[in-house]
């Protein structure tokens, strides 16, 4: 029955860590879209230590003159996202995640549509309209600016999944063999618990 006990409480320990610190937007919804003629750069500051896994920029599916971000005083990287989801963004995915300290800003930028239409919709924004998933000490949105404007909170270009630096979002090959390990030392204790008990 111990044994037993303490095979359960391996396994709880090492689930629960992971649904805890899995990767999550920041932003929890959005209010109605619209579009704006222009250039856009959101602001995203990070009051604490976080692994950006995503940048989810907001383009209706429209290819963008550009799609870039930069990591505090860095200089812009321009990035390809991936194909447009059923809300109208698209994903760029940074392979293992990228660390951004506390006291930094990430910059998202885009850059209206690449469109030769003869009444082309440029780049478009999102009103928040809330609540953000993470507390205000963790991530703050700092607004988003259009060009030739001043910044604005209730505005954005895009969207950011994050995950605490404790955690992994998807367990390396390694994880699971040591688990696959323990267990199986664990069952051995029992079996031979058993035989001697007999």
């Amino acid at each position: 029955m111990r044994s037993a006990v303490v095979i359960a409480s391996v396994i709880v320990g090492s689930v629960i860590p992971s649904q805890a610190f899995a990767q999550t937007d920041f932003f929890a919804q959005f209010g109605s879209a619209g579009t704006y003629n222009g250039s856009w750069t959101a602001e995203y500051l990070f009051k604490q230590p976080m692994v950006l896994n995503s940048i989810g920029f907001y383009t209706q599916g429209k290819v963008m003159k550009a799609t870039s971000y930069s990591i505090g005083s860095g200089s812009l990287i321009s990035v390809t996202p991936g194909a447009v989801d059923s809300n109208g963004f698209q994903w760029y995915e940074f392979s293992g995640g990228v660390t951004v300290n506390t006291g930094t800003t990430l910059f998202v930028h885009t850059n209206s549509y690449a469109s030769t239409d003869t009444n082309p919709i440029q780049t478009p924004f999102l009103p928040t309209a809330g609540p953000y998933n993470f507390a205000s000490n963790v991530i703050e949105y700092k607004g988003a600016t259009p060009s030739g404007q001043g910044i604005n909170q209730g505005w954005t270009n895009s969207n950011i999944r994050v995950s605490n630096p404790g955690s992994n979002v998807a367990p390396e090959p390694g994880s699971f063999a040591l688990a696959l390990t323990g267990g199986a030392a664990l069952i051995g204790i029992c079996i031979r618990r058993r035989r001697n008990a007999a």
